[in-house]
């Protein structure tokens, strides 16, 4: 399996020379998967967009808190970065960063897929499904997995549209509880009864012969 943490560039130039590159159907580039390094935290724009982002997207997380591009260098060097089994990509189309997305918990031939969001608009309309076809390809061919899970809240309805283009399915639906404390609220899974949301907590999962199905290979 592919050495991830030799992505993990000390540069932004460096990062750009080994980034994943997303072309739509015509094979034309649209956009770029360039791997979060060292580089990324002395990136104030990128911390505080991310951090944004996360602020924006709060509800569809498990753990919900303030965030800062302080706390997001920190989640990046200790929880990303710092992690073997863990790549998290941003997504630049040009010079804009737009987006970001990854993988946790890769494991022998399992993947998990991590912190999907498309923070800004513009360039193709289609721009994360190439995105995500592109980083589902590498995880299937450079990294050698055989099925990537995801978790999604199921009110969540963008991502998991998305998800079920490659064939993702349901395989478990959970009941969620909040428990709200004094700098942050947790979404727990629970017994029915228990039960606090009218929404669920979904893991999906996809099998690569199922992606391939999806692409008519």
């Amino acid at each position: 399996m592919l050495d991830i943490q030799k992505l993990k560039k000390n540069s932004l130039s460096e990062a750009l020379t080994c980034s994943l590159s997303v072309s739509d159907s015509r094979g034309e580039e649209i956009a770029k998967l360039v791997p979060i390094g060292n580089w990324a935290l002395n990136d104030r724009n990128l911390l505080y967009l991310f951090a944004s982002w996360r602020k924006t997207f709060n509800r569809f997380f498990l753990t919900q808190f303030e965030t800062s591009a302080q706390s997001t260098a920190s989640y990046l060097k200790n929880l990303s970065i710092a992690q073997s089994n863990r790549i998290f990509f941003a997504i630049y189309l040009g010079d804009n960063l737009i987006g970001h997305m990854g993988l946790s918990n890769i494991v022998k031939e399992e993947a998990l897929t991590d912190n999907f969001i498309r923070g800004k608009s513009g360039g193709h309309s289609d721009l994360m499904y190439f995105a995500e076809k592109t980083l589902l390809t590498w995880a299937f061919e450079e990294l050698k997995v055989k099925t990537i899970t995801g978790i999604v809240m199921s009110n969540n309805f963008m991502a998991m549209s998305l998800h079920e283009r490659f064939g993702f399915e349901i395989e478990e639906r959970h009941h969620l509880k909040k428990i709200v404390s004094k700098n942050s609220t947790t979404l727990e899974k629970c017994d029915e009864i228990e039960a606090t949301e009218k929404f669920y907590l979904d893991i999906i999962k996809l099998h690569k012969s199922s992606f391939l199905a999806s692409l008519n290979i």
